[in-house]
């Protein structure tokens, strides 16, 4: 590929996934910024390697599995910060579509699920890859996906009865 070819490449590469980053990215991060270092720095790896992909499908895969791992040590280096407002996360979900008061909760439920649980929940329910995809992109095995998903929706199904607990107390008082 020469040089005019790889510039409309990175370009054409850009435009086509960089919603889907940005949406799986900030999922994890929940703040607009720390998804924009990490977009960049997943563009920056893309622009810089040599090897070539195989399918758009595999080229997909690569996009987020090294997305996810900057999310990594971001989480790790704890640099995020802990509040977001849910109007600054709603601006920044890219989509056609309003949300509902339903849709919000279920994303709040999400947002409070620790990385590996948040990750595979993303990649299975709200973006639609398998459970084989779903391993492949986070280098984990399809059993330890299906652990996840299984553990997440425990945690979830927790923080809603939790919910309808203290909605039950509040109209009963």
């Amino acid at each position: 590929m020469n040089e005019a070819e790889r510039i409309i490449d990175v370009e054409k590469t850009i435009e086509e996934y960089s919603d889907l980053l940005f949406r799986t990215c900030f999922i994890m991060l929940k703040n607009k910024h720390d998804v924009e270092d990490v977009m960049q720095e997943t563009f920056i790896k893309y622009i810089t390697f040599q090897g070539e992909f195989a399918s758009d499908v595999h080229k997909k895969a690569w996009l987020l599995h090294v997305s996810q791992n900057k999310c990594k040590d971001l989480l790790r280096s704890r640099k995020i910060r802990e509040y977001v407002p849910f109007d600054e996360v709603e601006e920044c979900l890219v989509t056609e579509q309003r949300f509902t008061d339903v849709d919000i909760d279920e994303f709040m439920k999400v947002f409070d699920l620790s990385y590996k649980y948040k990750s595979v929940v993303t990649f299975c329910y709200i973006e639609g890859y398998t459970i084989e995809e779903t391993a492949s992109i986070l280098g984990i095995t399809p059993s330890a996906v299906k652990m996840r998903l299984k553990r997440a929706k425990e945690k979830m199904k927790v923080a809603y009865e939790k919910i309808c607990k203290k909605e039950v107390k509040c109209s009963e008082g």
